[in-house]
């Protein structure tokens, strides 16, 4: 929202996360290669554990200005209120690209003996299918350069970015990042309805492979590499993979058919109804051992990721076109643009994956089974059903919700 660059307030930062991405791409496979060529085992190591950190962060960070970037195109045209759920139907595309490439095997290919490794050809055509859509992105992509926010921004936030001095730039960092974080924990009180229905999702996506893996197949992760166990936890995985595969083409399916939806029954009933059929799917999925039935349960609970990718942010568009209303609990959000909103959104988003990895931890130590993710999960979709109810869609319910709160 402050970024004053003659190429937009956004392109420039798409480009800093994709170029490193790309590097990222490129060096995750030849890391091990290069630790020999160096004799030096644990440096490729720990260039792998930090090329994979720094992926993470890129390709997490690129989000919140590719969503801002969809509203500021989308804003005062008829597309208006539909642009978020072709996002949610790209973003459960893309991630059929993705599960369909890692689920493929390509060790028989002639690439992959080329490449010595299908590995390394299956980040070779990551990358290839990257740089595309990075192309496509930036050359259909009119974003507006300045905006009303940009003229409100003072000489001396300017001053500072641009500054030689070191000091006076790790300053505005800090500020930056403290004033970012101070944000997020007093986030308005409309968006903290949007949060919750997130760390059920985020814990079946994370620990589903492993699940397959170990309890429907009986796998071992931990055994030799060509033992009987090991063998049966691969087969798992791969067999996972098509479920996850399924789970995001039933998303993208879904996706179209949600304004009509809401349309005809509303934001409440539409995300409830997604909710629970993800409740429902995990529940069913905790007592079967087939992996053909855990398969298209895992397709059905792609409902819930469809409306969680959709759902929160058009309703975002709508608190931010009348934020005096929708923020009046925070004055300073209501200074700041779509792209601060949508980021308070996918801190959450982040927040639930670390939240979930750290609670999973703790779970499976105690109870030392992998039925624990699926039970997890079931439990946190049972809780946001509760909280989808009370989203905030209008001024008359957000007064209503205050009081009660307050209360």
């Amino acid at each position: 929202d402050r970024c004053r660059s003659r190429y937009g307030t956004l392109r420039p930062f798409i480009l800093g996360f994709c170029f490193t991405i790309i590097f990222c791409l490129m060096l995750i496979p030849q890391s091990e290669a290069i630790g020999e060529l160096l004799h030096a085992p644990k440096l490729g190591l720990y260039l792998l554990v930090i090329t994979c950190v720094l992926f993470d962060f890129s390709a997490q960070g690129c989000l919140n200005p590719c969503e801002s970037l969809i509203y500021d195109v989308c804003k005062g045209t008829p597309q208006e209120n539909s642009c978020f759920f072709v996002y949610s139907f790209m973003t459960s595309f893309g991630g059929c690209l993705g599960y369909l490439i890692t689920a493929t095997d390509w060790t028989e290919s002639f690439l992959s003996n080329y490449l010595q490794g299908q590995e390394k050809l299956t980040f070779v055509v990551i990358l290839l299918f990257f740089t595309i859509t990075l192309c496509c992105t930036l050359i259909t992509a009119n974003e507006k350069v300045y905006d009303s926010l940009d003229e409100q921004i003072s000489l001396t936030d300017t001053q500072i970015i641009h500054s030689i001095f070191p000091i006076e730039f790790l300053k505005y960092v800090f500020y930056t990042i403290s004033n970012s974080v101070k944000t997020i924990i007093t986030m308005p009180f409309v968006l903290r309805r949007l949060t919750l229905a997130e760390s059920a999702i985020m814990t079946f996506n994370l620990f589903f492979t492993d699940f397959v893996g170990q309890t429907v197949y009986e796998g071992d992760p931990s055994a030799d590499e060509l033992s009987i166990e090991r063998i049966k936890y691969d087969q798992g995985v791969r067999a996972a993979s098509y479920g996850l595969l399924f789970h995001c083409i039933v998303g993208a399916l879904y996706a179209p058919l949600l304004k009509r939806l809401i349309n005809q029954f509303g934001i409440h009933l539409t995300f409830s109804f997604s909710m629970f059929i993800f409740a429902l799917s995990m529940l069913v999925m905790y007592f079967s051992r087939n992996i053909i039935i855990v398969n298209i349960l895992a397709s059905l609970s792609g409902l819930g990721m469809a409306s969680l990718t959709s759902i929160p942010y058009t309703l975002v568009m709508t608190y931010h076109a009348n934020r005096e209303i929708f923020f009046a609990d925070n004055s300073v959000i209501q200074t700041r643009g779509i792209g601060t909103i949508l980021g308070i959104l996918d801190s959450t988003y982040f927040a639930s994956q670390i939240i979930s990895s750290i609670i999973m931890g703790y779970i499976m130590f105690v109870f030392q089974s992998t039925l624990s993710y699926i039970a997890t999960s079931f439990i946190l979709a049972l809780l946001s059903l509760w909280f989808i109810n009370r989203i905030v869609i209008n001024r008359h319910q957000l007064q209503e919700l205050m009081k009660i709160d307050r209360q």
